[in-house]
């Protein structure tokens, strides 16, 4: 009789015990048809909807698609073989560049008010479930799955770094840029109005037509600087805070660099405590601008231990008045964080924290398949996925497991696990009838056409896309899908967010990440000359560093036939090359105003 998967069977409510004793059974021979009759007798839990492997597949592709929002030289996986493969490349304020960042959703603007909010979530989900994010592909430059020319998982090579942190570094890449001093900071890139003109690709857009239009051919897009806006840089300061956390065990200045700009953005938040900003596509903002305060402090708190941040923290209660349980977790409600954060600094509002929110949540299960009711109609499944987060947020903290079935529920729900069979994640379908194929996403089809209704299918390369589409409040069979239909078929960064967390809660739970394995490198180097330079092998690539005091003018790398692989105008005491990927003997070139330095490495 032939073997019966595990993972099909995989009860998601049986505890280990239980499950290690009918794993056992099957490896004592017994015929594998009765063994799955022992797992699915009563006492043994509900078999689950997915699989491990299903749960798995799914992070992969919602933590993917967060290279598929990029902006600037990227690389974007989904324009990479485009005739326009980067974006908005003029995006700056005088000679401070500005390129990079996510775009909000399927347009191509940086909307702060989701940008900073969407950083931070997913910041939270790695700090909180380290375990749950598996390292599958480059994360930086996508280089292994173009070589293999296969864009599904099992294109994807390893690469020392947990995926989620390398798309996360994206964007804080770009909240470095966004933080230059304690008195400025950027919050947007892009219009709403001249942004929705022409349906094309971003590159397409940026390369070929004018500003008023959506591009940048006669000049620069609109920027937003300066805003008198306190939540903004406050979550800011949160991500960085927790990517110095994270990040430490791959890059040391990285690390260090996020730390000083989170400080910088925390202190333009306190000069803006209680400014409210909104824009053309986000105009009502956030109800409570302590709320954002108060979790940029707690995440300072964390990492520095400084005193200052405790204060300020206390300072923001006063603003927590009038709260209302209405409300959900989204990009202007991110209150839940302040009631759990609470913890860490051992304040009273802990107590409160499941009763305010998971609790409320749990008890909202009440639709199709225990589907939340709790959230705006538009752009709806984002709220059940962020409020199960909160609810495994609460399993992790507190050591419960009173909202297992509802964290499932949600998930499973928007994966296909409902009446018409229907998943809500383009690329995802693993049992479902159909899954959406006409996501309202100006990159995803490479079509520069400007016309919906000759909108092509998506290419083949693109279609693992991960995009959570938000659908609106109703049954599972009332998805009405098309391009033009946004209010059903538009997702975003923060869609994905939640979904991304809980995910990753899950696979913490069914098949843990070993993170031991981070950090390592398969390449060994041996330094042969370097003449005063200081070059050492950093996961992200290779740290090149004159002594300090001293900078770069340029720096150029060969190879051992004299071809040059690299090189980069710097005016600092340090770069990383990023591009290395093959052994050989190369030649590192550096220049200042002073004199120039020279290292050969020999990399077998």
């Amino acid at each position: 009789m032939p073997a019966i998967s595990l993972n099909r069977f995989y009860p998601r409510h049986v505890p280990i015990g239980t499950w290690r004793t009918a794993e056992a059974i099957l490896k004592l021979g017994i015929p594998s048809i009765l063994a799955a009759a022992v797992l699915l007798v009563p006492g043994f839990g509900e078999a689950a909807k997915f699989t491990a492997s299903d749960y798995q597949r799914a992070l992969w592709m919602t933590t993917r698609f967060y290279g598929a929002q990029r902006s600037g030289a990227g690389p974007n996986w989904l324009l990479m073989d485009h005739q326009y493969p980067k974006s908005f490349m003029k995006d700056s304020d005088g000679s401070r560049d500005l390129t990079g960042g996510w775009f909000d959703c399927g347009d191509n603007a940086l909307f702060g008010q989701t940008f900073f909010y969407s950083t931070y979530m997913l910041a939270k989900a790695y700090d909180l479930f380290p375990t749950g994010f598996p390292d599958q592909y480059h994360g930086f430059d996508y280089s292994d799955y173009k070589s293999a020319g296969n864009w599904d998982v099992d294109g994807g090579k390893p690469d020392g770094i947990p995926d989620l942190l390398q798309e996360l570094k994206y964007a804080t890449d770009w909240i470095i840029k966004a933080t230059p001093d304690a008195k400025s900071f950027y919050s947007q890139l892009g219009s709403f109005d001249y942004d929705h003109k022409v349906w094309a690709t971003s590159g397409f857009k940026s390369a070929t037509l004018n500003v008023s239009d959506g591009g940048e051919k006669d000049g620069i897009r609109p920027i937003v600087k300066n805003p008198a806006d306190g939540p903004m840089p406050a979550l800011a300061a949160a991500t960085l805070a927790l990517m110095s956390k994270h990040y430490r065990k791959y890059s040391e200045s990285y690390a260090d660099s996020c730390l000083a700009h989170a400080k910088l953005a925390f202190e333009y938040s306190t000069s803006n405590k209680s400014g409210t900003v909104g824009s053309a596509a986000y105009s009502a903002w956030t109800p409570r601008p302590m709320a954002q305060y108060m979790i940029g402090a707690s995440e300072l708190w964390r990492v520095t231990a400084d005193a200052k941040y405790k204060t300020a923290w206390e300072s923001g209660k006063s603003g927590l008045t009038n709260y209302g349980h209405g409300f959900t977790l989204g990009w202007n409600n991110p209150d839940d964080w302040v009631w759990f954060n609470a913890a860490y600094l051992e304040d009273a509002l802990q107590s409160k924290f499941q009763e305010l929110f998971p609790d409320k949540y749990k008890a909202a299960g009440t639709g199709e398949g225990g589907l939340s009711t709790t959230g705006d109609g538009w752009g709806f499944l984002r709220y059940p996925a962020n409020q199960a987060f909160v609810c495994a947020a609460a399993e992790q903290q507190k050591g419960v497991t009173s909202y297992e079935d509802f964290i499932y529920n949600q998930v499973d729900f928007i994966l296909g696990g409902n009446n018409a069979k229907q998943s809500f994640v383009v690329g995802f379908c693993a049992g479902c009838t159909k899954s959406p194929q006409y996501p309202h996403h100006r990159n995803v089809y490479l079509y520069d056409g400007n016309d919906m209704t000759k909108i092509p299918p998506i290419p083949t390369r693109n279609k693992q896309f991960g995009y959570l589409v938000g659908f609106t409040k109703g049954s599972s069979g009332s998805f009405n899908e098309s391009v033009g239909n946004y209010e059903q078929t538009e997702g975003g960064i923060d869609y994905n967010a939640g979904l991304v967390a809980t995910l990753g809660y899950i696979v913490s739970k069914l098949a843990p990440v070993d993170t031991s394995k981070f950090g390592s490198t398969a390449v060994k180097t041996r330094l042969v000359g370097q003449s005063g330079m200081s070059v050492r092998r950093e996961v992200a690539g290779w740290r090149i560093e004159l002594p300090r005091g001293v900078e770069f003018s340029d720096v150029s790398i060969t190879d051992g036939a004299g071809r040059r692989v690299w090189s980069m105008a710097s005016p600092t005491h340090s770069v990383v090359w990023t591009g290395f990927s093959k052994p050989g003997i190369y030649v590192i070139l550096a220049r200042s105003k002073e004199r120039n330095f020279e290292a050969k490495l020999a990399c077998p």
